[in-house]
């Protein structure tokens, strides 16, 4: 046996030569050979907690040297003179082996379905059966309502009474925006300056609503207002018709601009 072993190429040092590379034996002691059941089931809770990731490249090429990940070889070419002097056999795209080494993984949430009605009261007598998440267009704020449509919590209510009272003193038929309708119709002042206030701008019909029609109010918008308008244009076909009718009449009864 000792000449077997001294012999390299033999089994037996071969044996002996593995042996001598392998790590020694860790000694388990008996109080970590088995978990806590304290420490059992925090692991077992946070293996439940941990998210699940299909398997997919990335952890595949998990802990990996990839020499030749994201290299594009180029055949070389056979021609005698449509030959390049430089070829660069391989191109390296960074784009492909990061994406062996990474994974792209969105949190949108899960969706939830809206469960809950707006039950604001309708003119009709009816409640609204509106189910948007936060904000009803035509009620504003969704809150808590009762079976006859009235808020539950007690400041949304006397918010809601301050808004009726104020609607109840100015009548429907007082509407700024119907008397000046009236007013255009029938040439007679209704007084709609009144009620407008002074500074203020059009009263629009549905507030909550955004206008996908309105167009942004900037510098450019302003001077292409004023410089397209119609009387604008006109003036402008004014002029240059003057311009025109002074031009015929200085120059049209010579041959060398009769043509021109």
């Amino acid at each position: 046996k000792d000449e077997e072993a001294s012999d390299p190429t033999s089994a037996a040092a071969q044996l002996r030569q593995l042996r001598d590379h392998l790590p020694p034996p860790s000694s388990v002691s008996p109080s970590r050979a088995l978990p806590e059941p304290q420490e059992a089931q925090k692991l077992a809770a946070e293996r439940a907690r941990a998210p699940v990731v299909p398997y997919g490249v990335d952890l595949h090429y998990w802990g990996q040297e990839l020499p030749t990940a994201g290299k594009i070889l180029k055949s070389d070419s056979q021609h005698r003179f449509w030959k390049p002097s430089e070829v660069e056999e391989e191109v390296v795209n960074a784009d492909v082996s990061e994406m062996l080494r990474s994974r792209h993984i969105t949190f949108a949430g899960r969706f939830e379905p809206v469960q809950h009605r707006c039950r604001a009261p309708r003119p009709d007598g009816r409640l609204c059966e509106r189910q948007d998440r936060l904000k009803c267009p035509f009620h504003g704020k969704i809150v808590p309502r009762d079976d006859e449509g009235w808020p539950l919590d007690p400041e949304d209510r006397a918010r809601e009474q301050r808004q009726r009272l104020q609607k109840q003193e100015r009548p429907e038929w007082q509407d700024p925006e119907l008397m000046r309708d009236v007013e255009a119709a029938t040439g007679q002042d209704l007084g709609s300056s009144r009620y407008s206030g002074k500074g203020r701008g059009k009263k629009r019909r549905y507030p909550s609503l955004t206008n996908l029609k309105a167009q942004a109010d900037t510098a450019r918008a302003r001077i292409g207002r004023k410089v397209f308008a119609k009387a604008a244009v006109r003036r402008v076909v004014a002029a240059m018709n003057r311009m025109d009718q002074k031009k015929h009449e200085k120059f049209s009864n010579q041959f060398n601009y009769a043509l021109n």
